[in-house]
């Protein structure tokens, strides 16, 4: 999804989201519409970056590796409407629901994001060049943690279900989490047939999803 068209889609989404919480706007409904939006801009950004080269883009999202994350990513955030209904009108088990909880939810959330503007604001600066050398990266976020990205997205989708304290929510959780899962072994696989021994020697010193 291009940048421009990607924060059209994300404000028609806040304001039905608005609709939908309407009964119940707080603190922490409205904190995650802000965040999640922030979260979108910093991806319509990357996008605008890495459209000006349709390799690098296809490389960069791995669109050759996986070609069912575009297709489910948007159905698991319209899901989400089903989670704000739950939230606002609904409550099947109001037990799963606690301040302290939804205090943790936003600020995984709101670590999750900052934790993603850094590694984005990296891959911007220095993915083309490396790319271009035909190098992995190892550097800045990648010095600890290899599915960079994917763990600030788990933590920004397990925020949810403690945000909201839903039981749809912690269903989608599972279903992101096996997502991400599935799409970090598929890049770790064509990397270790890319690069070899170099990313396998890599890998075996820094964490990544299991």
């Amino acid at each position: 999804m291009g940048g421009w068209r990607l924060l059209g889609f994300v404000l028609i989404f806040d304001a039905l989201a608005l609709i939908i919480l309407y009964p119940l706007l707080d603190v922490f409904s409205c904190g995650y519409l802000v965040v999640s939006t922030l979260l979108a801009a910093i991806q319509a950004a990357v996008n605008r970056r890495f459209s000006t080269s349709k390799e690098v883009e296809r490389l960069f999202y791995s669109k050759d590796i996986d070609r069912v994350w575009d297709r489910f990513v948007p159905i698991l955030g319209l899901a989400e409407f089903a989670v704000f209904f739950e939230y606002s009108h609904w409550r099947p088990v109001p037990e799963l629901l606690g301040r302290s909880m939804q205090i943790s939810g936003l600020s995984l959330c709101v670590v999750g994001t900052i934790w993603l503007l850094w590694v984005d604001s990296y891959l911007v600066r220095e993915f083309p060049s490396h790319y271009r050398r035909g190098a992995i990266m190892t550097s800045g976020p990648y010095q600890h943690f290899r599915h960079t990205r994917y763990i600030g997205l788990l933590a920004t989708r397990s925020a949810l279900p403690m945000l909201f304290g839903s039981a749809i929510a912690w269903v989608l959780a599972i279903v992101w989490f096996g997502f991400i899962r599935r799409r970090a072994h598929l890049e770790e696989r064509y990397l270790s047939s890319k690069f070899g021994s170099v990313y396998t020697q890599y890998a075996a010193h820094v964490i990544g999803i299991p």
